[in-house]
């Protein structure tokens, strides 16, 4: 999994990626960039995929970003104030997502 996060990462700058997780069956892949001011999610298997986040100017408002678009594509947030708390999760159609535990800062 290391070598696949390696090429997810490679246009990253040298200080992003702070803040890192795959979901638990590596269907998966989120990252902070931009001095975590952005985070994105790399669907690397068939399936879709979220990360839940938080970010510093709204610290009690959990936000999402979907990746629906298909294996090997990655989908970007906006940006905003930096994360400061972030998860990704497997989509399970009428069941409870599986997620990762919380990457924090």
């Amino acid at each position: 999994m290391l070598t696949i996060a390696g090429l997810a990462l490679a246009g990253a700058s040298p200080a992003a990626a702070q803040l890192t997780k795959f979901s638990p069956n590596d269907k998966a892949f989120a990252y902070t960039t931009k001095s975590n001011t952005l985070v994105s999610v790399w669907q690397q298997k068939s399936g879709y995929s979220h990360a839940d986040y938080y970010r510093k100017a709204s610290s009690g408002t959990q936000r999402h970003l979907w990746n629906k678009s298909g294996v090997n594509t990655t989908v970007t947030s906006g940006s905003g104030s930096a994360l400061f708390k972030m998860r990704v999760c497997e989509w399970v159609k009428d069941n409870d997502d599986i997620c990762s535990g919380w990457d924090t800062e």
